[in-house]
């Protein structure tokens, strides 16, 4: 992914191209949330109260589970 990107899939990279292509690079951002032990425990069944905040708030940007993006249309004058 470093090296060329990977658009097979969502992932930061081909969500801020899609949107990008759309609304203009400088009007996205996109934002990424997720680690392997949160999506793991989430497949368990564990509950979030079971974890602790350090474990649920880690950031693995190779295991993006969840990818927010916020997009802002520009007024056509």
């Amino acid at each position: 992914m470093d090296r060329w990107g990977d658009y097979w899939r969502f992932t930061d990279a081909s969500a801020r191209r899609l949107f990008g292509d759309f609304f203009g690079e400088q009007n996205v951002t996109v934002e990424t949330f997720g680690n392997v032990l949160a999506a793991c425990a989430l497949l368990h069944g564990l509950a979030a109260h079971e974890l602790s905040r350090a474990e649920l708030d880690y950031h693995d940007p190779d295991y993006q589970v969840l990818i927010a993006v916020r997009a802002i249309k520009q007024g056509s004058d």
